[in-house]
């Protein structure tokens, strides 16, 4: 378990690197799968030695070797985060298909809440194909591990989950935008297939992480109630909260009763 945990943990510092590359280019529709990353101040290609998850930024540290401008922190923090993700995904599956299956939804998600940070969009290129790409290896998982009733509760979590933010988007439209309902739906396939209580609970903790982030980003800026902050890297952090966490939180209610 400790060399599928390290080795996943690696392979999602590769995946969060790629990552940085295809939050940026999509949205300004340029192409993932060619060409060569380079320095967005001085466009100077970026060798293979300066692309070391965050070994190269820390011995360059933090400025293009080219022109000396200084690089975001972000990309480190991205290798890291989504490295942390797939290594906590071996833990929590295993040796299953379900490891890489999460793996790569939640490196999805990564790369959803960089655009949606910075352009305030959840891109129908990357949500549509997360969606069906997400059915198929479910299907797969669930053939694997013979348990073909998990699809069931994969399917009731979209329903749940997507439904109820498509009623929040027509009751007040301007509080949830469409984007956030489309990935709503990604989001409540992967709750429900690891466990149909998780649902309600990633909404929960997507909507507490939401209000406490932006009362205390008012509270920093002094902005009023239309300071516009966007939903959907909450939804992704509840939803990482409920799979990785959920488990015990819920057991715990559960006992309350």
């Amino acid at each position: 378990m400790a060399l599928l945990v390290a080795f996943t943990g690696v392979l999602g510092l590769i995946f969060g690197s790629f990552g940085t590359v295809a939050a940026w280019r999509i949205p300004r529709r340029e192409t993932i799968v060619s060409g060569r990353s380079r320095c967005p101040k001085c466009g100077a290609q970026i060798t293979a030695l300066e692309n070391i998850p965050v070994v190269s930024w820390v011995a360059l540290r933090g400025r293009c070797r080219h022109c000396g401008n200084p690089i975001s922190v972000r990309y480190p923090l991205i290798e890291l985060a989504t490295g942390v993700l797939f290594a906590l995904s071996a833990a929590k599956f295993g040796w299953s298909v379900e490891t890489f299956v999460f793996a790569a939804f939640f490196w999805v998600l990564v790369v959803l809440t960089v655009i949606d940070l910075d352009h305030k969009l959840l891109p129908n290129r990357v949500v549509y194909p997360a969606f069906v790409a997400g059915w198929g290896g479910l299907v797969l998982a669930a053939i694997a591990d013979e348990s073909t009733e998990r699809l069931r509760d994969a399917a009731i979590g979209a329903a749940i989950f997507g439904g109820t933010f498509f009623l929040i988007a027509l009751i007040a439209p301007r509080g949830m935008g469409f984007g956030d309902v489309k990935l709503a739906f990604v989001l409540g396939t992967f709750l429900g297939y690891t466990r149909l209580g998780l649902v309600p609970l990633g909404m929960f903790l997507a909507f507490l992480t939401g209000a406490l982030t932006g009362v205390a980003a008012m509270l920093a800026s002094g902005g009023g109630r239309k300071m516009q902050i966007p939903f959907g890297p909450f939804l992704a952090l509840g939803t990482a909260l409920a799979i990785f966490a959920g488990d015990p939180l819920l057991d715990a209610y559960l006992e309350l009763l």
